[in-house]
């Protein structure tokens, strides 16, 4: 298994080994370290880089004041994308090209709600074709503690970008539930139906969630992505495992009205 997406939980003395004992208890043999936007996780994701941690792959938030080094980052084979902001997304320009050049991922938030980052992203793809997207924590579902009346449509339209994954991540910070979060589960189906499970990827969103519960959440994504489909793997995962990635066809979807 594979976690695509987590942070490091720096309330611990020693963050790194307290993910890589998360890991080992449920099983997790690759792990997608992914900055904060705060930034003040940084040091401890360069230290894994510098350890030559192989079971960790890392990706670092975009500044558009910082553009210049992103060519000379993204070479690096421990990172596997960079993080961006909707609003920043028309600030990569040339760094857009370096991710498609490089077979890096980028990797949107969605600040503002996943309608208006499926379009810039579409857009984005025009003048780029070929980028890899990893939209994570099944597109931002809610927003405000709201559903978000754009996600249907957001998502059928971001199937159409065939380098595209979806991270099953973060499920309880969209629930009013507890554990297992089945008002969360109606979420993960509709991206199953529309994107397949060869496009969707589990994650933790750790250390955001019920401390203790890192392996129930992991293998409850998995879950309800293999459901019906035990064993098949993304590109994305392939990545993060450092296997050299195929280019693969997209699944069809089915039409949302």
């Amino acid at each position: 298994m594979i976690d695509a997406f987590t942070h490091l939980d720096l309330s611990c003395t020693d963050p790194i080994g307290d993910m890589e004992a998360c890991m080992a208890g449920a099983g997790i043999q690759y792990a997608l370290a992914v900055e904060t936007w705060k930034g003040d996780n940084l040091p401890w994701l360069h230290r894994m880089m510098e350890s030559g941690r192989s079971q960790f792959r890392l990706v670092e938030c975009f500044r558009p004041a910082q553009t210049e080094s992103y060519p000379d980052m993204l070479q690096n084979p421990a990172v596997v994308g960079l993080r961006v902001r909707t609003a920043e997304i028309p600030c990569l320009q040339d760094v857009a090209s370096a991710l498609r050049f490089c077979g890096k991922w980028l990797v949107p938030h969605a600040e503002s709600g996943i309608g208006p980052a499926a379009k810039t992203l579409l857009k984005v793809v025009e003048r780029t074709p070929g980028l890899q997207i990893y939209v994570p924590h099944l597109g931002w579902p809610v927003q405000d503690k709201a559903e978000d009346p754009e996600w249907e449509g957001a998502m059928a339209a971001l199937w159409q970008i065939p380098r595209l994954v979806v991270g099953i991540s973060a499920i309880p910070h969209f629930s009013r539930r507890p554990f297992p979060h089945t008002d969360v589960e109606e979420y993960a189906e509709r991206l199953r139906e529309v994107f397949g499970p060869g496009r969707l990827v589990a994650a933790s969103d750790y250390p955001l969630m019920e401390k203790g519960r890192y392996t129930d959440y992991m293998h409850l994504a998995e879950q309800w992505i293999r459901r019906a489909h035990p064993g098949a793997a993304s590109d994305f995962e392939r990545d993060i495992a450092g296997e050299v990635a195929a280019t693969q066809p997209g699944e069809r979807g089915i039409e949302i009205e």
